[in-house]
């Protein structure tokens, strides 16, 4: 039987210090209590006075740190902290969220309820502040939020900002891939390395946490762009199959078919789409907006990729 002695929440931050503060005030105010957990921490080679905050924190958490002097990716820092986590269940959150008190007893509950091998995800909301509110909506409604409450979730969908697994069926599986260097790609690789090791992905709708912050559209479409560039190649490498599942093969086609398509996903086209989504962020976009924007980023990411190799 686990219990909160058992659990270490990894948190990997770079240049959040407010945001951080905030998610650790919602780790102190847990109903398990703050020190009945561990809560390691690794500061991304942070420039906002991060580390010091960290080294005189006197707080009620049972509080690891590591910092590190250059930027090394989120994937790289989520393996640090696993490494040096005595916990054998990992609780990974991102460094800019906030939660109930009963979270991690929550997250306890479900994994005594099985034995099978299983990565918890809960459920993620989004701040909707004025000039995104279209975007929040939007990526509410993806991944596991697509699927019934419940089921088995494919490894596409896995999410690291709000999830739970045992340190065992982490480290079975090599941690993450720290060569994702860029936002974008852990993730996806992680959960497709999860279900090839037998391992199930489930959502618990009802573990909720909220993400204190959103990146701006040209933000999110500036990262589809590396995004595409530096990780969907790696990604195909390790998973093939993800040609079809990234609908990278849409383009294919009859030789007048390929060049329509191409000509769609193009700057003029693509860049018209983001001013019109822009003014529209505001309130809510329509959701094929922001499909064809991500999509067309992310595809021209990966074929100047394809342009550089050759």
């Amino acid at each position: 039987m686990l219990t909160a002695g058992d659990v270490s929440v990894i948190i990997p931050t770079r240049n959040a210090l407010p945001l951080l503060q905030r998610t650790l005030t919602a780790l102190e105010r847990q109903d398990v209590g703050a020190a009945g957990f561990e809560t390691v921490v690794v500061d991304d080679a942070s420039s906002d006075g991060t580390e010091k905050w960290l080294r005189a924190y006197t707080g009620s958490l049972r509080l690891k740190t590591f910092v590190l002097k250059e930027n090394a990716g989120r994937a790289a820092a989520r393996n640090i902290a696993a490494e040096n986590a005595s916990g054998c269940l990992l609780l990974m959150m991102d460094g800019d969220m906030e939660f109930a008190p009963d979270l991690i007893a929550g997250h306890l509950r479900f994994h005594n309820q099985t034995d099978e091998k299983l990565a918890l995800l809960g459920r993620v909301r989004y701040d909707r502040k004025v000039g995104h509110r279209g975007y929040a909506r939007y990526i509410e409604t993806r991944g596991a939020a697509k699927l019934p409450p419940g089921a088995p979730l494919p490894g596409r969908y896995f999410i690291s900002s709000h999830a739970s697994l045992t340190r065992e069926l982490f480290q079975s599986i090599g941690g993450f891939d720290d060569r994702f260097k860029v936002h974008g790609g852990e993730d996806l690789d992680f959960g497709m390395m999860l279900v090839k090791a037998g391992a199930e992905i489930r959502q618990a709708r009802e573990l909720a946490s909220s993400h204190l912050h959103i990146r701006p559209l040209r933000d999110v479409l500036k990262s589809a762009r590396e995004y595409g560039r530096q990780n969907i190649p790696l990604l195909l490498e390790k998973h093939p199959e993800l040609l079809q599942e990234l609908k990278l093969d849409w383009v294919d086609g009859g030789e007048r078919q390929t060049s329509l398509r191409r000509l769609l996903l193009a700057e003029p086209l693509s860049g018209a789409v983001a001013f019109v989504t822009g003014l529209l962020n505001g309130l809510a976009a329509p959701a094929i907006f922001y499909d064809y924007l991500l999509f067309s980023n992310y595809y021209r990411g990966y074929v100047a990729s394809l342009v550089t190799k050759s």
